[in-house]
């Protein structure tokens, strides 16, 4: 169970950060006939000649007076982000120290503070065999309180059904905006069927893939048992170096497997291992991948 604790230091370095989103956020016009959601961001961009219907309040009146014509002013605004994060709560996310479970809720609880404190609408939903908690979406700083409360409720038990769920996920939501899926990946019926569901159905994608240090190089050498946190099989074998460089190479191969996918389908896909300082990812990492700014 993770706890959500941050200093006010920390969240006011927070504070400065928004998402970026290259597909939800959508831009419109102020200054012909109002209309659409308010939102941030609002930048003015052009002229226009006045028409019957616009909105007098954007008329430029030093301009008039210089040109004797009206021009009304034309503003583009970025429409607020719907923001879901979808947590892997399964029983492999528990390895790992900090746990991959507590690393994710961190994480999560950060994006979702920064995403409320721009007025972003913000949801979270759980996941293992089955769909599992939901948060329901709202908006303001105002909901920062329920979403970390909502964050340390979570514990990892359960099996993995990726795919199975995040096609539930898609098929129950009515509207779309941007998903970022927590998870370790490691269901043996893969991830790709679950991420189309999501892109298909006009979700912007963010695909956080959470390790701990073993699964990058194992430790142990030797004969050691291995059992599966989620299916509990234990299988007896040898770790030698051998063993290591193939594990290796196979892993390297998955992760171009994972990266290729995702950047075809236009997904937003980063690793990040628990033994990183949370600050490091967010500031560094995320920022140079343009996901927050």
């Amino acid at each position: 169970m993770a706890k959500i604790l941050f200093d006010s230091k920390f969240l006011h370095q927070l504070d400065s950060l928004k998402l970026v989103s290259k597909r939800a956020r959508k831009v419109f016009f102020q200054g012909e006939r109002r209309g659409g959601k308010p939102g941030s961001g609002l930048e003015f961009i052009d002229y226009r000649e006045y028409q019957v219907g616009d909105d007098y309040r954007y008329i430029d009146w030093h301009l008039f007076s210089r040109l004797e014509q009206l021009f009304v002013k034309l503003f583009a605004q970025e429409e607020n982000l719907r923001v879901h994060l979808i947590i892997d709560e399964s029983e492999s996310m528990s390895g790992g120290d900090p746990s991959k479970i507590d690393y994710a809720c961190q994480l999560a609880a950060v994006l979702g503070y920064i995403a409320l404190v721009n007025l972003d609408e913000v949801g979270s939903s759980t996941f293992s065999s089955q769909l599992g908690k939901t948060l329901p979406s709202r908006r303001g700083r105002s909901q920062v309180f329920n979403l970390f409360h909502f964050l340390e409720g979570i514990n990892a038990q359960g099996k993995t059904s990726f795919s199975f769920c995040l096609k539930e996920f898609s098929r129950r939501q009515r509207k779309a905006g941007m998903a970022v899926v927590l998870s370790d990946l490691l269901d043996p019926e893969g991830y790709e069927e679950g991420l189309l569901s999501l892109r298909s159905r006009g979700w912007e994608v963010c695909l956080l893939h959470i390790l701990e240090q073993n699964e990058v190089r194992p430790i142990e050498k030797g004969e050691v048992v291995l059992i599966d946190k989620e299916t509990h099989q234990r299988i007896e074998t040898i770790i030698d170096e051998v063993t290591c460089q193939r594990y290796e190479q196979e892993l390297r191969d998955f992760f171009q497997r994972v990266e290729s996918f995702c950047q075809h389908y236009e997904i937003n896909y980063l690793r990040v291992l628990t033994s990183l300082p949370l600050t490091s990812f967010i500031f560094q990492d995320l920022r140079k991948r343009q996901i927050l700014k």
